[in-house]
């Protein structure tokens, strides 16, 4: 990789340790999801297809505020992380797939977490319907929400860091998970 092209090292790690925490956590398949870090007017991302359990530098794609980019191609989600970070207010997204949170996501159009940290936390955790205005409409919510759900498919969440990031998509996925159970115990 060029010098020029040289990732900054705490984002390396910080990439490197979240994407791994990920995948160690099963909210990621071998090559899904992605991450991002905002860094001035440019954002670095994962490149399409990694693997977020095995990053490494030559894995995370440079993009420049004209859309240019340095490195493997950039993830497919690049123009929805570019649209959040142009709409202000995050630093980093994470993007996952927090298997009880999308089961959910079928049947609701928001979800309503009924665990205290949930509650205390997420509040509630919009869901956007896939489709031609996605990009939009979870950037716009994650606005006002720490992290969004796209229907049957995963979640978005933003932070100042990763970690905060990923704290958002473990606290949707433990409430989501929480629920599952609930329901589970609930005669219908």
């Amino acid at each position: 990789m060029p010098a020029a092209m040289s990732i900054p090292p705490a984002i390396l790690r910080d990439m490197q340790e979240v994407g791994r925490d990920l995948y160690r956590l099963a909210l990621v398949t071998s090559h899904g999801g992605n991450l991002s870090v905002r860094d001035g007017s440019a954002m670095w991302i994962t490149g399409t297809g990694t693997m977020l359990g095995r990053l490494q530098e030559r894995h995370i794609a440079r993009v420049h505020a004209n859309g240019s980019h340095d490195g493997p191609p950039p993830s497919s989600d690049t123009f929805l992380h570019t649209t959040i970070y142009a709409l202000g207010g995050a630093a980093a997204v994470v993007h996952a797939h927090p298997r009880h949170a999308i089961a959910l996501s079928f049947d609701t159009g928001c979800f309503v977490p009924g665990d205290l940290e949930g509650q205390l936390h997420l509040k509630q955790v919009p869901v956007v319907e896939a489709g031609e205005r996605q990009v939009e409409q979870i950037a716009h919510a994650l606005q006002s929400s720490l992290v969004v759900l796209l229907r049957g498919h995963g979640a978005y969440a933003r932070g100042q860091s990763l970690w905060e990031a990923l704290h958002w998509i473990t606290a949707l996925e433990e409430s989501a998970h929480i629920e599952v159970i609930r329901r589970s115990m609930t005669p219908r």
